[in-house]
């Protein structure tokens, strides 16, 4: 391919090492606390196409795209992420009947997320690639600490770091098989207070765990005009190591270890990349998340004896989180339009069925229900080395009830949440034009 020069090594290197970086920062904005923002390119379109091809950062839901790819590319992209969700509430609220606040203010925390994608072009018909992502995600906290949920949560975050090596084969003219690795690191931090008081200590969990997946996908381009790509993130399961403490109270008291058990669920993405005219060009997105998979967080106790936090034997359940979650979906459908030869226009819309149905299955860490996205997004070639995305998502969530009781406290309230999410990306290309597909033997 040529000699890399010491500039694009830096530039490459700054650009994953970026993502990396705000990648630690994350907020679910999708069903439960998946993040769906790893592509400023397809967040234009509502995720409409991703698995079809079209841009490296496809390579997320669909490990073949990269083989689309010739020389050396690079794709950062950066979400923002702005949630606005309140919980009200409601009588028949065990702390409400005490007197404490019914309005939460806003549990949603802004946040940043990170993707950085590569992909390198090692002979005609084989690429390697590279994924860095934070896949899971959730970050929520009450503005008012002081109010009649808070001893259900106050604090609740959830990070994730995945790196992902991946190859891509071409097997045939307009036909690309995929595989990666999923190398995942998970942490966990939830609080709630003790007690009804504003005074009451936190309960203070955290707990991480690394583990191992992996992904595959194939990419189907019959025509120049059609592209179809199905791809498979594997669940990872997560063995997480922690401890358990009351902040606030005496150090006599001290930390209990606890383990946890946690599948990250299954993603299915089947996509269209259908074009209409010369300009004009169809995209559809069909995704399904495995989220029955989760029916309960369950705490174990691993310190042999520990009564003052509720651990007096090692192995001992000290906690269940009762979910019950469903399966997830997602359609999406959009359009891109070439304006000129250097800025292309897209739109698109979807509807997410949340995994969360029900009162008794939504909780304050994850108050989740149904949506509805509506994006706009647009790319500008800058030159032929180097090209611009940018995006803007609105999402309307309908609106929810809580009605659970945990530790013999009921709580019974309404969640209105909204989600505005601006995304911004650059894309850089080094090589020359795509080699020939050579002859299979």
């Amino acid at each position: 391919m040529g000699k890399i020069t010491a500039r694009v090594r830096r530039v490459l290197t700054a650009s994953v090492a970026l993502g990396v970086l705000v990648a630690a920062t994350s907020q679910a904005s999708a069903g439960g606390f998946y993040i769906r923002e790893q592509s400023t390119f397809f967040q234009g379109t509502s995720f409409a196409g991703n698995a079809a091809g079209g841009d490296l950062s496809g390579a997320f839901w669909n490990p073949a795209i990269i083989g689309q790819f010739s020389g050396l590319n690079s794709s950062s992209n950066y979400a923002f992420i702005f949630p606005d969700s309140k919980v009200t509430a409601l009588p028949g609220s065990t702390l409400l009947g005490l007197g404490l606040p019914a309005n939460s203010g806003n549990i949603g925390k802004d946040a940043i997320v990170g993707a950085s994608y590569l992909s390198y072009q090692i002979s005609p018909n084989l690429v390697l690639g590279l994924g860095i992502n934070a896949p899971f995600g959730l970050s929520t906290e009450p503005a008012n600490r002081f109010w009649a949920g808070q001893t259900q949560a106050r604090t609740s975050q959830i990070i994730t770091l995945n790196i992902n090596p991946m190859v891509s084969w071409r097997v045939a003219p307009g036909f690309y098989i995929g595989a990666g690795v999923q190398f995942e690191w998970f942490k966990g931090r939830l609080k709630n207070a003790t007690g009804p008081l504003v005074i009451s200590p936190n309960a203070a969990l955290e707990a991480e765990d690394f583990s191992v997946g992996f992904t595959a996908g194939v990419l189907w381009q019959p025509t120049s005009w059609t592209s179809i790509g199905l791809g498979f993130r594997s669940s990872v399961d997560h063995s997480l190591d922690g401890s358990l403490q009351f902040a606030g109270l005496a150090p006599a008291i001290g930390t209990a270890a606890v383990r946890a058990g946690l599948e990250t669920p299954e993603i299915v993405t089947l996509s269209i990349r259908q074009r209409l005219t010369h300009k004009l060009t169809a995209l559809g997105t069909v995704e399904w998340t495995n989220w029955s998979r989760l029916k309960s967080l369950d705490i174990y106790c691993q310190t042999p004896s520990h009564p003052a936090l509720g651990c007096v034997a090692g192995g001992q359940l000290r906690q269940s989180l009762q979910l019950q979650w469903h399966d997830g979906w997602m359609f999406a459908a959009g359009l891109e339009y070439s304006a000129t030869n250097r800025l292309t226009l897209r739109g698109g819309g979807a509807w997410e069925k949340s995994p969360v149905q029900a009162p008794d299955e939504r909780t304050l860490r994850t108050p989740d229900a149904d949506r509805i996205w509506a994006s706009i997004g647009a790319s500008y070639k800058w030159s032929d080395s180097m090209s611009f995305d940018l995006a803007y998502t609105h999402i309307f969530v309908d609106s929810g009830r809580i009605d659970r009781t945990e530790a013999g406290v009921r709580l019974l309230a309404d969640v209105d949440t909204s989600i505005d999410i601006l995304s911004v990306g650059m894309k850089m290309k080094f090589g020359a034009a795509p080699a020939p597909l050579e002859p299979l033997k």
